[in-house]
C-alpha cells in the first residue's frame, strides 16, 4: 500500500501489508494547536498545516478507505475527515468510541503527584505507585478490545484517529516503546501509528520498522 506521511516508517511500513486483509491503521490525529493556557485540550482544532498534512496522506492512498472510527475529541474526527477529502471522499460516517481517549488510570495518577509524561514512563517500567495501581496490560486492554470490535472492510484501510496517549501505551505494550520523562523523539507524532491486520485473537502489528504477530494477547483463549 503507497501512504505518505510525515513519519518514514509509516512510509515503508505501509508498503509490507497485504492488500486483501482487514488493514486497520490506529493513529495519533493531525497537527493541532499549541497547548491550551487553561489546560482543556479538548476544542483544540488541527491547524492548517494539519489540515493539510492529512490532505497529503489521504491523496497519496492507493487503496480504497473502508470503516471511520475516531476519539470523540473534534481534532480527532477532523483528522479523518481531512484524509477522507484528500482520498476524494466527502461526509465520512465517523463512529466515535471513549476507548479511543479514555485511560484507566491517568486521572487518579495525578492526584498522586505523577505528571504527563512521568505516567508512561512509569506504566512502561511497572512502577504501580506512581500509575496508581494500574498497569500497561490494564492501560491496552480496553484499546485493542476496542479496535477489533471496530467494524472493518476487507481490502481496503480501516482508520481509527485517537491521541497520542493511547499510540504511546500500544507501542509499549506490543513493542517495548520506552519513552522519557519529558517530550523527545521517542514520543509519538503527529500523524503517527500503528498498521494492524487479523483478528482480536491473531493480528499482526508494525510500527516503526518493526512487524510482530500475536496470538491471543491480552485476551481470553
Amino acid at each position: 500500500m503507497n501512504y505518505q506521511s510525515i513519519c518514514p516508517y509509516m512510509n515503508q511500513d505501509a508498503k509490507k501489508l497485504p492488500s486483501d486483509q482487514n488493514l486497520i491503521l490506529y493513529f495519533r490525529h493531525s497537527i493541532r494547536f499549541d497547548n491550551p493556557v487553561d489546560g482543556n485540550y479538548d476544542p483544540i482544532m488541527l491547524t492548517p498545516e494539519g489540515i493539510a498534512l492529512a490532505n497529503q496522506i489521504g491523496a497519496s492512498l492507493d487503496l480504497p478507505l473502508g470503516h471511520f472510527s475516531s476519539s470523540p475529541i473534534g481534532r480527532c474526527k477532523q483528522t479523518i475527515e481531512e484524509i477522507a477529502r484528500g482520498a476524494g471522499m466527502k461526509h465520512p460516517d465517523i463512529h466515535t468510541n471513549e476507548a479511543f481517549v479514555a485511560m484507566k488510570g491517568y486521572d487518579h495518577a495525578t492526584l498522586l503527584g505523577t505528571t504527563w509524561y512521568e505516567y508512561f514512563y512509569s506504566l512502561q517500567r511497572g512502577d504501580t505507585k506512581k500509575t496508581g495501581g494500574v498497569t500497561l496490560e490494564q492501560e491496552a486492554k480496553p484499546i485493542l478490545d476496542a479496535l477489533f470490535q471496530t467494524p472493518q472492510t476487507l481490502g481496503a484501510l480501516n482508520l481509527i484517529c485517537s491521541h497520542d496517549s493511547h499510540i504511546v501505551i500500544l507501542a509499549s505494550a506490543l513493542f517495548g516503546l520506552k519513552t522519557s520523562l519529558e517530550h523527545d523523539d521517542s514520543w509519538c507524532k503527529f500523524t503517527e501509528g500503528l498498521f494492524f491486520y487479523g483478528t482480536r485473537q491473531h493480528f499482526t502489528a508494525l510500527w516503526r520498522g518493526e512487524e510482530k504477530t500475536f496470538d491471543h494477547f491480552l485476551s481470553a483463549t
